[in-house]
């Protein structure tokens, strides 16, 4: 499955301490080179950079198409323009993002698309971790956005809501 992540995912999994579940789930994921810059160069001294820089199963590859990710700027910041055209060119499956006006784009665009809390609920699934509500409350901890809705749903759907 080809791949490709937007910021938000990786720098949420990497505050919990939980990147390598995106390996595990998926062998490899792409990044266009502003998602590279935000998390690894302008985020250098924070969790997960060194670890994303460094992992072989994240590969930074540049947008060709400009004209693509200066149409979507508008009404996208540049790291989430960049993972559409990126997604576009290299025919990606599935897009990595949190975001609520990217993933709508991204779905507009014809993508599946997956949050933090999609990525914890099939890490479960799948039996990669046995249970995510401790995750989710780390995040919280850490400032990390999240919808109530979308936390009670999926504490419901992977039986840990209480």
């Amino acid at each position: 499955m080809i791949v490709v992540s937007d910021s938000t995912i990786l720098i949420g999994l990497a505050k919990i301490g939980k990147l390598a579940l995106l390996r595990d789930m998926f062998s490899k994921i792409y990044i266009p080179e502003e998602v590279y810059r935000e998390v690894v160069e302008k985020g250098a001294h924070k969790p997960g950079a060194k670890f994303i820089q460094e992992a072989s199963w994240i590969e930074m590859k540049p947008v060709t198409d400009v004209i693509q990710v200066l149409f979507l700027m508008p009404s996208l910041e540049k790291g989430e323009a960049e993972v559409l055209g990126l997604a576009k060119e290299i025919q990606a499956e599935l897009i990595l993002v949190d975001e609520e006006k990217a993933r709508k784009s991204a779905i507009m665009a014809g993508f599946d698309v997956m949050g933090i809390l999609g990525v914890l609920r099939t890490a479960k699934k799948l039996g990669l971790v046995t249970s995510i509500r401790a995750d989710i409350e780390e995040l919280q901890r850490k400032k990390f956005r999240l919808s109530e809705k979308i936390i009670r749903q999926v504490l419901q759907e992977t039986r840990e809501a209480g």
